[in-house]
């Protein structure tokens, strides 16, 4: 849906893929957050999603001060009839010129891609790349070229379930309201369309990095089964089907896209610019500024190791990234020694409805029945108040909130080696290190790691207690919602009249 406002009403314009309104948790919380942390400004949102199948109800009501909103998804049915007539022939040089750069990825540093063409829809129009004849044998041209070959079938609706999207996104450049600033949530569709808009507006884009995208979307299609290479990928140990490959193209492509056009690439980590200058990230552009939380908000679910439950909690998606799996099994590592554990996992189970239903079977499988308890969303606040531990398994993180809202709590939290999480647990500099640890690191995909470090800390008053106090000491010094409104505040180039910010 669209707004009938002025398109000039804007201050600024969010561009969101697969999250707010529709997703809670993570990134949409975090957009919820900067909304109502600057309640004068007028924002915009453009919300991308995959297939309108895949998506229930909006878990946000927008707030009063977004202005504009639309929705749009990438990969709903269309209809593919060939025309009977195509008034034009594409021009094949343009097409030719942006595959070879495709191909050629990832590209150097000095590399840089022709948005304008990308603009001129690579020299054809969407009825033409799906039915030309001319793009139907450089399709042949092109499969006659691969080493190793899939299906033609598959490599033919691979290509048009790529490119689709893009002529959708053009579309949207032209209808979209103008804003003073394009803000992306991601790389991605959602950071190509700003990088679009950017360009065709001539007004600056920031893109902001919660987990690298590029990244994580690499993990999400070497898992992927719905491409069809029958598993020959596992069997080839590093090598990667062609299928699997061309998408891992295209997102590296999209997100050069995006950090060529932007004017400020924003990760919530210093660890994660080295993987955003790998692909393609200017140095100059970069800044870090971390997710914040609410003190006043998490405070009152302080308690002390006493009065806890015997309790541990994931909270977080249910999906691959956050590997549920090696959660459970460590459930049942612990449940040998104490059968009275209670392990929950709380937070949405409809994105995955597959690997959720993977999860319960594993449970029963386990004879965890008793032990481990789906809670679906709930209170954050209610659920800390509850537990004496706060676990993170996740295979992919960026800073995630769940860390810092527990430790807000004053629960400590035992969490992979993955994004940031060492740095929040341990420390990122001689004067946070100081303050202690505030839970334990371990490694990725190791149950009994995961349940030795829950054993240390979970059984043992001084060590809970220590780690509670270095929880909140860290939080409150360097990761309070306050300063991270105030670092976007100068980003946004704003003079706000109000200093005070909500907490």
């Amino acid at each position: 849906m669209n707004s009938d406002l002025p398109p000039k009403s804007l201050d600024v314009l969010l561009l969101l893929e697969g999250t707010y309104p529709y997703v809670r948790g993570g990134v949409s919380s975090w957009v919820n957050r900067l909304i109502h942390g600057f309640p004068d400004l007028h924002f915009g949102v453009i919300f991308l999603g995959s297939a309108r199948d895949d998506y229930d109800d909006k878990k946000y009501i927008i707030a009063d001060n977004v202005l504009h909103y639309e929705e749009h998804f990438l990969y709903d049915a269309q209809d593919i009839r060939a025309p009977r007539h195509l008034h034009a022939a594409p021009d094949l040089e343009k097409i030719r010129a942006a595959h070879v750069g495709f191909r050629q990825c990832p590209l150097s540093e000095a590399s840089s891609i022709d948005i304008q063409n990308l603009f001129d829809n690579m020299g054809t129009t969407e009825e033409q790349f799906m039915h030309d004849r001319t793009v139907w044998d450089f399709f042949l041209e092109s499969y006659q070229k691969i080493k190793d070959k899939p299906a033609f079938i598959d490599y033919f609706w691979t290509l048009r379930g790529m490119h689709s999207p893009l002529w959708l996104l053009n579309g949207i450049v032209e209808n979209a309201p103008t804003a003073k600033i394009y803000h992306s949530a991601s790389t991605g569709y959602a950071g190509y369309l700003g990088a679009l808009l950017a360009y065709r507006q001539q007004r600056p884009l920031i893109v902001s990095e919660h987990g690298i995208y590029t990244k994580e979307r690499r993990i999400d299609l070497m898992l992927a089964q719905w491409i069809n290479d029958k598993g020959r990928f596992l069997e080839k140990g590093d090598a990667i089907s062609h299928i699997r490959e061309i998408w891992i193209r295209l997102f590296e492509i999209l997100a050069r896209v995006a950090y060529q056009e932007a004017h400020h690439i924003v990760s919530l980590y210093v660890g994660a610019r080295e993987l955003q200058i790998k692909d393609g990230a200017p140095l100059a552009k970069l800044s870090t500024i971390p997710n914040g939380v609410s003190i006043t908000t998490f405070s009152p679910a302080r308690h002390a190791f006493s009065d806890t439950g015997n309790i541990i909690a994931l909270i977080g998606r249910v999906v691959p990234i956050k590997d549920i799996k090696t959660y459970i099994r460590a459930v049942r590592l612990l449940a040998d020694r104490d059968p009275d554990i209670r392990a929950w996992i709380v937070g949405p189970e409809e994105e995955d409805p597959d690997y959720f239903r993977e999860c319960q079977l594993l449970i029963r499988h386990l004879r965890l029945d008793a032990q481990v308890q789906f809670l679906g969303y709930q209170s954050t606040v209610e659920i800390l108040g509850s537990i004496r531990l706060s676990v993170l398994s996740s295979i992919s993180e960026g800073l995630p909130l769940a860390v810092l809202e527990s430790f807000a709590a004053g629960i400590p939290v035992i969490a992979t080696d993955v994004g940031s999480c060492r740095e929040l647990i341990l420390g990122k500099s001689p004067e946070d290190r100081e303050i202690g640890s505030a839970g334990e690191i371990v490694a990725i995909a190791n149950p009994s790691a995961l349940a030795a470090s829950i054993q240390k800390v979970f059984y043992n008053r001084e060590i809970w207690t220590e780690m509670s106090s270095a929880a909140i000491a860290r939080v409150e010094r360097f990761y309070q919602e306050k300063h991270m409104f105030a670092a976007y505040q100068a980003l946004y180039g704003l003079k706000r009249k109000d200093e005070t910010w909500p907490e």
